[in-house]
């Protein structure tokens, strides 16, 4: 399986900002600014944990999903992409 779908949910995001839909959870996310957009990836982050220790395998993929979905949103609210953690992560492999 791959995951192409990071990709597409991330593209989905940038589409969603770009329509300016003030009834969109991601365009409203958005426009709230990184440090809320932040604020949110931290709680996912808390969240994705405490399953991961207490709740179960499903649990936390959901958590995890959720905090991946944020994450991205707060890539594109600081303007950076996937293409530019990849590279990040590759440069970091090659040490």
């Amino acid at each position: 399986m791959s995951c192409d779908v990071l990709r597409k949910l991330e593209e989905v995001i940038r589409q969603r900002i770009k329509e300016a839909n003030p009834q969109s959870y991601t365009y409203r996310l958005y426009t709230a600014g990184v440090p809320h957009v932040a604020r949110k990836v931290a709680e996912e982050a808390v969240e994705a944990a405490i399953a991961a220790v207490a709740e179960g395998r499903q649990r936390t993929v959901e958590e995890v999903a959720d905090l991946l979905y944020h994450l991205l949103v707060l890539l594109a609210a600081q303007n950076l992409t996937l293409n530019d953690i990849c590279a990040e992560l590759e440069k970091r492999m090659k040490k």
